[in-house]
């Protein structure tokens, strides 16, 4: 089966996969002697990064997006 190609991405969502990429770049893990189990992004990180990187939209909908993205990513993980 052929891969499709990538839709296009507006500015907006194009905005809010590369902060979540970078905001998940800073990720804290949980170690133990099963491995390192990684946890869920918290509000302090995301502060981090946007400190830095001043946002073009309220912070409420910026964390909004990175919660959801972030439950479905963690989500994703535990299916393995």
């Amino acid at each position: 089966m052929a891969v499709p190609d990538e839709p296009e991405k507006d500015s907006i969502t194009a905005y809010m996969l590369n902060t979540f990429r970078n905001i998940t770049r800073g990720r804290r893990f949980l170690s133990t002697m099963a491995g390192a189990f990684p946890l869920p992004l918290s509000a302090r990180e995301i502060s981090d990064w946007l400190e830095s990187h001043p946002p073009p939209l309220p912070r409420d909908e910026i964390d909004d997006v990175m919660f959801a993205l972030d439950a479905v990513c963690l989500d994703d993980d535990s299916d393995d």
